[in-house]
């Protein structure tokens, strides 16, 4: 094998296949970046851990064809070393890769490519998405996950497929974001048993994929998402993520977002988490925050005796009855910063039951549900 890349597109890649390389790999060979040089002047990297593969392709100059398999994590700190605006040679020399960028020349061991798993086949695309409209959507969701793996399915992001629709959702028992992206389905995708893609129904994925996912759509435009029984895929030119499916499934969230409301308050977005960042200081782990919503302001309050109090006031208008409610602080500051419209609408049916997020006229885009605090001093 022998090619020549563009230094910064190398390191691209390699850091993009990286992502799929265990930080501490089961099996010695898990610690390897798969490298392709292929006749059709094109490089692919890829790295692999049995559940997720992380895959990048950049046009090169290839003198000789091959495949070979070296640590991972040394190259790229190698790579992110090399002169900028260089090109980088990388070639086979005996069992080393030879690599020279400038006045460097290094020598890295290859690893045992004969011992390394086969990546999985991607099937055809179940159909294809705006990349930065899905991306908006996975950001929003992904953080309504929880790393609490004694429950899998709350660490993932359900993506549902409909006729139009590709819904994300999301819960960590507390908070529930769901977002909406109009989606194309691929009618004439093929595939059989496992491999056949779904143009409908649903699956959950895990969120650290989804996250890394929407780093590469973000500046995208169109991308071909797959899924089957038992795999995930998206792409865009050049890069490729696949994970295995989370079993199990989310709660149907139509059956628990309300849809009639006793009150209703606008608040200016921006103002209304300012409020809330500007007394939080004052509380403890487990100490709530109490708005007070009124016709004209919302009050926020927070702290103890012990630790001291405050409150402060955001302008709102308030359609219904006042009402006084109790949430975790941080869970609905975290909902509230996915809204990223000016004005935020807060629908409530009793202040024990949970409220329910979102800009005026977008709840087809993005909803957030948040439970409340239930407190004694607060009568439902």
């Amino acid at each position: 094998m022998k090619l020549t890349i563009d230094t910064d597109k190398l390191a691209d890649a390699a850091q993009w296949a990286l992502r799929a390389v265990p930080g501490n790999p089961p099996a010695p060979v898990l610690a390897g970046l798969r490298i392709e040089a292929a006749g059709d002047n094109t490089l692919t990297l890829a790295g692999f851990d049995y559940y997720r593969s992380a895959r990048a392709r950049e046009d090169c100059e290839v003198s000789e064809p091959g495949t070979l398999l070296v640590p991972g994590r040394v190259l790229i700190e190698l790579v992110k070393g090399f002169p900028k605006g260089r090109p980088t040679t990388l070639a086979l020399d005996g069992t080393d890769l030879a690599l020279s960028c400038g006045t460097a020349h290094i020598l890295l061991p290859t690893l045992p490519l004969n011992e390394y798993p086969a990546l999985p086949t991607i099937p055809d695309a179940s159909g294809t998405v705006d990349g930065a409209a899905l991306a908006q959507a996975a950001a929003r969701v992904t953080v309504a996950t929880t790393t609490d793996e004694t429950i899998p399915t709350l660490t993932g992001v359900e993506f549902t497929l409909a006729d139009t629709t590709l819904t994300l959702s999301a819960t960590d028992r507390y908070t529930f974001h769901v977002a909406h992206v109009p989606w194309t389905p691929n009618k004439a995708a093929k595939g059989k048993g496992k491999n056949k893609p779904c143009t409908s129904g649903s699956a959950i994925v895990p969120a650290d994929i989804v996250r890394d996912a929407a780093r590469i759509l973000a500046d995208d435009g169109a991308a071909e998402l797959t899924l089957t029984e038992s795999l995930f895929a998206v792409s865009v030119p050049g890069r490729w993520a696949t994970s295995s499916i989370i079993e199990g499934g989310l709660p149907d969230y139509s059956t628990l977002f309300p849809t009639e409301f006793a009150s209703v308050a606008t608040a200016d977005t921006e103002t209304l988490a300012d409020t809330i960042k500007r007394v939080m200081p004052l509380l403890g782990k487990a100490d709530p925050l109490i708005l007070d919503i009124a016709d004209g302001q919302i009050t926020v309050r927070a702290g103890t005796d012990d630790k001291g109090r405050g409150h402060d006031q955001a302008p709102a208008d308030l359609t219904g009855e006042p009402l006084k409610v109790a949430f975790n602080a941080g869970l609905l500051l975290k909902t509230l910063q996915q809204i990223d419209e000016p004005i935020t609408q807060l629908g409530f049916t009793t202040p024990t039951k949970p409220a329910l997020l979102h800009a005026p006229d977008q709840a087809d885009t993005f909803q957030g549900l948040i439970m409340p605090i239930r407190l004694s001093s607060i009568s439902g």
